[in-house]
């Protein structure tokens, strides 16, 4: 009965898992230098392959860590998911018990930390305690991140952000922390710049959470507003929402120019480019075409603003190929630089 259990509310959350934890396998690959350091036997500068092999692991702690701080957030809003008629989930459906349910949230961040403490990577461990941390305060009673206006997405993004640049730890650990003991390391010139790239792909990503996090929140108004939440379709109104997120696509677009032009500029600390290739326009391109899609699909929405059940609908649907889009274009940019 535990078994199946836990095996139950791994399938009803895992999408969202596996949405944070494919931003951990784009950071594995958004270092401008990685293929580079792959052919010249970058791999021997791991203490050991067992290692090297616990560190490729990475995505599955983000896997673990993420389910279990949804399932932590459908434990506390049993009640409220079904005044918004979510009776398909399996805690307020009964399903599942809610010490079942707790059990889950424990076992999945035991095993989700444990990842990078066996991998000897402790920059990983300190991005991993920071998602597993967001994850508690989310969903916890009197911190309750999840009730607080903007700071619920701003939380979300975060995770989001740290997701990415647990890939990147793998390769960056050991510069990493070196640059913290040595002031002239820091953010750039013991890794060679290495950290500019992770960081630019963090950022656009959590830009990403604050356009479709707020569109979720639009399904959720008449719950939301039984519980007493702040959200921000609640405190903007639904068209306002739509023109926010369509705001800050756009500004994802311009920041991705705004990104490539600065390449040249930057090269001092970009030691792993040398110089940009002619290819490198292919960044911002693809993360426009990106933002163009995202920006018809808010279009879409918008004509159909007060249709909830759509806006449930299409919102869900969509949002993870969106990202995940997104992350490609992150990865596919960053070896065309």
């Amino acid at each position: 009965s535990l078994l199946r259990s836990q095996i139950v509310l791994f399938n009803s959350r895992k999408k969202w898992g596996l949405l944070f934890a494919l931003a951990t396998i784009s950071g594995m690959f958004c270092l401008p230098s990685v293929i580079d350091q792959l052919q010249n036997g970058m791999m021997a500068a791991f203490d050991a392959w067992t290692a090297l092999l616990i560190n490729l692991a990475l995505p599955l702690s983000t896997l673990l860590i993420i389910t279990g701080m949804y399932i932590l957030n459908d434990l506390f809003d049993a009640d409220l998911d079904r005044i918004n008629g979510k009776t398909n989930r399996p805690i307020p459906s009964g399903k599942v018990s809610k010490r079942q349910a707790l059990f889950f949230v424990v076992l999945m961040n035991f095993v989700g930390l444990s990842v990078p403490i066996f991998a000897n990577n402790l920059m990983g461990f300190a991005l991993a305690s920071i998602i597993a941390l967001i994850g508690i305060m989310y969903s916890l009673p009197k911190i309750s991140l999840k009730d607080r206006f903007v700071i619920k997405t701003c939380a979300i993004a975060i995770a989001m952000a740290c997701s990415l640049l647990l890939g990147a730890s793998m390769y960056l650990d050991n510069d990493f922390w070196r640059g913290i003991t040595d002031a002239s390391g820091w953010m750039g010139f013991q890794t060679d710049g290495q950290l500019l790239y992770p960081v630019f792909a963090a950022a656009v990503l959590a830009l990403m959470v604050f356009v479709t996090s707020p569109l979720n929140d639009l399904g959720d108004i008449k719950g939301d507003k039984a519980a007493g939440r702040k959200t921000i379709p609640m405190v903007l109104g639904k068209r306002n929402t739509v023109a926010l997120s369509m705001l800050i696509t756009i500004g994802i677009a311009v920041s991705s120019w705004m990104f490539f032009y600065s390449l040249g500029a930057s090269e001092s600390l970009y030691n792993s480019i040398q110089s940009p290739s002619r290819f490198a326009i292919g960044l911002p391109l693809l993360i426009s075409g990106t933002c163009f899609l995202i920006v018809i699909h808010l279009f879409a929405v918008l004509k159909r603003i007060g249709d909830q059940n759509y806006i449930r609908q299409s919102v869900s649907r969509k949002s993870m190929p969106l990202h995940l889009l997104l992350q490609i274009s992150l990865v596919v940019g960053c070896f065309l630089i």
